[in-house]
C-alpha cells in the first residue's frame, strides 16, 4: 500500500501529490486512476492489458504505477517540494534521492540531482555521478536492501 506521499511543483506553480508504494486504487479501478490524474498515456497502457487479461494485469500495475507516475512528473520538469513518510523507504521505493529536495532539482537516470548555474566539465560530472551512485549502493547495502553478492555485482557494473 502507498506508505508515503511526495508533493511535486511545476515551473508554473501547480502542485501535484504522488503516492509512493503499492496502489490499491490501481488494483481495484485500474486505468481510471491515471485517467483521473491526467496521465493519458498510462491510462491507455494500463487499459489494453487489463482488457486483454480480463483484469489480471491490474496486479502488476498496482505495484509499478505510482513509481512511473513520479518519474513522469520529474521528466516533465516538476521538482520535489516536500514529502511525508520515511525518507529511506521513499528513496528506495521510488528510486529517487530526496537529499536535495528543498533545492532546485532536475530528473536524470531515475535520480534527483542538484542543478547548478555554472556547468562543470563533462569528466567532473561523470565523476560526481559515479560517486553518488557508489554512495547510494553503499547505503542500500548497509540497510540490507542489497545482499553482498548484489552489491559487488552492482559495483562491477558501475565501474565498467
Amino acid at each position: 500500500m502507498a506508505f508515503a506521499t511526495i508533493k511535486l511543483k511545476s515551473k508554473n506553480g501547480s502542485i501535484k501529490e504522488a503516492p509512493v508504494g503499492f496502489s490499491w486504487t490501481v488494483f481495484f479501478v485500474s486505468w481510471l486512476v491515471p485517467l483521473s490524474r491526467g496521465d493519458w498515456k498510462w491510462a491507455l497502457i494500463i487499459f489494453v492489458p487489463i482488457f486483454l487479461t480480463f483484469g489480471l494485469s491490474s496486479i502488476l500495475f498496482a505495484f509499478i504505477y505510482n513509481r512511473t507516475y513520479i518519474e513522469g512528473l520529474l521528466k516533465q520538469g516538476y521538482t520535489i517540494k516536500s514529502y511525508s513518510g520515511d525518507k529511506k523507504l521513499i528513496e528506495a521505493s521510488a528510486q529517487i534521492n530526496l537529499s536535495n529536495s528543498q533545492q532546485k532539482n532536475s530528473f536524470s537516470k531515475g535520480k534527483i540531482q542538484k542543478s547548478s548555474s555554472n556547468k562543470p566539465s563533462r569528466s567532473r560530472e561523470v565523476k560526481n555521478d559515479l560517486t553518488d551512485e557508489l554512495k547510494d549502493l553503499q547505503e542500500l547495502y548497509e540497510e540490507g536492501t542489497l545482499s553482498k553478492k548484489q552489491f559487488k555485482k552492482a559495483i562491477k557494473k558501475l565501474l565498467k
